[in-house]
């Protein structure tokens, strides 16, 4: 059995502060005047403009991977692993 004084983390200044002192406003932020949370008032989301670029696989790189895909269920069913049993039920 242990004894002595138990351990115990520092609580973070945020988890203790009400934030009742007021905030400050600045460009595209809010600080709380007592512990100093920021919160960001003008948040968008960083994208390149336009839309996104379409990549579709050659049809040689598509029967590649369904090989691929079938080989490994192949192997998976044939060496009888957890993987198969836990979707066949056996």
């Amino acid at each position: 059995m242990l004894t002595g004084t138990a351990y115990a983390p520092r609580p973070r200044p945020t988890d203790n502060c009400p934030h009742l002192d007021g905030w400050t406003h600045t460009a595209g932020e809010s600080r709380c005047n007592r512990c100093g949370t920021r919160r960001f008032t003008d948040y968008r989301a960083v994208r390149p403009h336009g839309l996104p670029r379409t990549i579709t696989p050659s049809a040689r790189d598509g029967a590649a991977a369904d090989r691929a895909a079938a080989r490994n269920v192949a192997w998976n069913v044939a060496t009888g692993t957890r993987w198969t049993r836990r979707r066949t039920g056996s």
